[in-house]
């Protein structure tokens, strides 16, 4: 009954601090809402006595068709990335769960060699098991690490690849902007 009473505290103190902690997060979304209304009125005010952000003979050289098809192979190029991410973080989070079980193993494993009488040859070989899962652990672990290695470099890669494909959209759609204003 302690147990269960140390329990039910330390879930209402945790639910607690989540509640606060939303809340709080809540609240300042609510204060930065104005603020960023106002800085997008003044970002659009200011680009009609701004320069143009490109060069305009560098845009008048730039082929429509080739922009396009610059922008469908990089919109490929991601989907294949997010496709590929998303298999790496499957087989991580599998690889996670295993760590998991391995750990647990860990902790019997040791509690079974401390209840073993010292010095003797049951406590010697659950000595050895533990030191064994051990080992096995650690390797496992730096696959785990590895594989955490190469998600971060494909989210970057990702993240590289949607901030080009950002960037050829606005070129592009300044070209048409320029093009009609020509037409007109």
């Amino acid at each position: 009954m302690n147990t269960s009473f140390r329990f039910l505290i330390l879930t209402i103190f945790i639910s607690l601090g989540f509640i606060t902690s939303c809340n709080d997060d809540v609240t300042s979304i609510e204060e930065e809402k104005p603020s960023v209304n106002n800085t997008n009125i003044a970002s659009t005010d200011s680009t009609s006595t701004e320069p143009p952000p490109y060069d305009d003979d560098e845009i008048d050289k730039i082929n429509p068709i080739d922009l396009s098809r610059q922008i469908k192979e990089i919109g490929e190029k991601i989907e294949t990335l997010e496709k590929e991410s998303k298999k790496h973080f499957d087989e991580y989070y599998q690889m996670a769960e295993f760590q998991k079980k391995i750990l647990e193993n860990i902790k019997i494993k040791k509690m079974i060699m401390r209840s073993k009488p010292v010095g003797s040859e049951e406590e010697k070989t659950a000595k050895k098991d533990f030191e064994d899962e051990k080992k096995y652990g650690k390797e496992k672990l730096k696959g785990l690490k590895e594989k955490n290695i190469i998600l971060y470099k494909l989210t970057r890669t990702i993240i590289e690849a949607k901030k080009e494909k950002e960037k050829l959209q606005n070129k592009q759609e300044y070209l048409l902007k320029r093009k009609k204003e020509k037409m007109n």
